[in-house]
């Protein structure tokens, strides 16, 4: 029996993400603020305890779950181990010889953010913490920065699966997708500045350039490049003799990243001991588990067999709340709840496209799946159940809400930005 039959769904999903808040400030669990979550939304769905057990059990133990625990372990590995060998130490010094503080606090998590990866930000976070020697800025700053800047490529590169799924699901080339994508990317840097002016203003460095700043800045990120490399030569496997787990490839080019290091800067086994056993991991990997069995439950059919993003999409139309509103509304909760691209493109860009009806033209296409891309990723850039924004504070040991105030007059630029592009679209195509 569902719990509240009659209160609308927008409020439900609300209620459970307000749950989630509420709870990880008053405990600091965010597993257990998760799960408690989990079952506001189960309860309202009316699942029964078994059907709860079993999708809980469904999302945990499935091959790709833990393949992305794996890949969550792997990415903490290497990171570290960038650390302990000198490697991210020298990174940071060869890019803090060409550019400036606040440049470099750009420039680092914008390379990381090339890669795919996910938690990726827990990849980037200790470059930018390098970036801070003297520990004068604050650790919800860091965040903050680390976090913004890692995610324009997600608005448009097809190395992310949340761009390659909008240009399936819409019917777009590459080419045209990039009229949706790539001026909200540079919109969001743009919005970045309201973080990046909170850092010094500093000159340039004063050191002689180094010479082979290029070959040298070649091998320092060659694990980076490795695992970026394994990712694309996977994807150019004809999809029939493909494993379908984009995390499968990411492990691979991890793995073969610690190896070259290795290799290349050998740890002994006193140093690689602290580097595995890490109670840190054990509890990212927990946190990361109940992130996805919320997902699961928005996710899930309702016990009656409908979908739970269609019914709240149906209260919206039976509101009369009009299309255009509907277009922000629907991405923005959807990526909220979800905390993932892929998430909100596909439950609700299939959605946003039949409400345009048959056969819309492409300006009317072009215009709607702007303003639904930049209402979406802000909304996964607020999200609570963001695991970037969760490790990255996690690594910068700050609070959620600390860092989500910063985010907001950034968010608001792009969200502005989306409904100026919406209206320009409307008038050019």
């Amino acid at each position: 029996m569902q719990l509240l039959p009659t209160l609308p769904w927008l409020v439900k999903i609300l209620v459970s993400l307000v749950l989630i808040i509420l709870a990880n400030s008053l405990l600091k669990r965010l597993s257990l603020a998760m799960a408690l979550g989990s079952l506001a939304l189960a309860l309202f769905a009316g699942h029964t305890p078994a059907q709860m057990l079993a999708i809980t059990g469904n999302q945990i133990f499935n091959v790709k779950h833990l393949n992305f625990l794996l890949v969550i372990a792997l990415v903490y590995w290497l990171s570290h181990q960038m650390s302990a060998s000198g490697l991210m130490q020298d990174l940071v010094k060869l890019i803090q010889g060409r550019l400036s503080q606040r440049d470099s606090f750009l420039v680092l998590p914008m390379l990381i953010g090339l890669l795919p990866v996910p938690a990726g930000a827990l990849f980037s976070a200790p470059l930018v913490d390098s970036c801070d020697q003297e520990k004068k800025l604050k650790p919800e700053l860091k965040s903050a920065i680390n976090f913004w800047f890692r995610h324009p490529w997600e608005y448009c590169s097809p190395m992310y699966p949340a761009p390659l799924l909008a240009m399936e699901i819409a019917a777009l080339s590459l080419l045209q997708f990039l009229w949706v994508g790539l001026p909200l990317a540079l919109i969001s840097l743009v919005a970045g500045y309201l973080l990046l002016r909170q850092v010094p203003a500093q000159g340039r460095s004063c050191q002689s350039p180094q010479p082979g700043f290029f070959r040298q800045l070649l091998a320092l990120i060659t694990p980076i490049l490795i695992v970026v490399s394994a990712y694309i030569i996977y994807q150019l496997i004809p999809a029939a003799i493909r494993w379908d787990n984009n995390y499968f490839p990411i492990s691979l080019g991890v793995i073969g990243g610690i190896l070259w290091l290795q290799r290349a800067r050998p740890l002994p086994i006193a140093q690689w001991r602290p580097i595995l056993f890490q109670k840190k991991i054990l509890t990212l990997a927990l946190q990361m588990s109940m992130i996805r069995v919320y997902g699961a439950f928005i996710e899930t059919k309702l016990p009656d067999g409908s979908s739970l993003v269609a019914n709240f999409s149906a209260e919206l139309t039976s509101y009369g709340i009009p299309v255009i509103l509907m277009v922000m509304l629907i991405p923005f909760v959807s990526a909220l709840a979800t905390g993932l691209a892929v998430g909100y493109i596909g439950a609700s860009f299939p959605i946003i496209i039949s409400l345009l009806g048959p056969s819309p033209s492409f300006a009317a296409l072009l215009a709607h799946l702007v303003l639904a891309q930049g209402f979406g990723m802000i909304g996964v850039m607020l999200s609570p159940v963001h695991v970037c924004h969760l490790v990255s504070n996690e690594y910068f040991e700050t609070e959620l809400s600390r860092s989500t105030r910063l985010l907001l007059a950034p968010s608001a630029l792009v969200l502005l930005g989306s409904i100026l592009l919406y209206l320009l679209y409307s008038l050019v195509f």
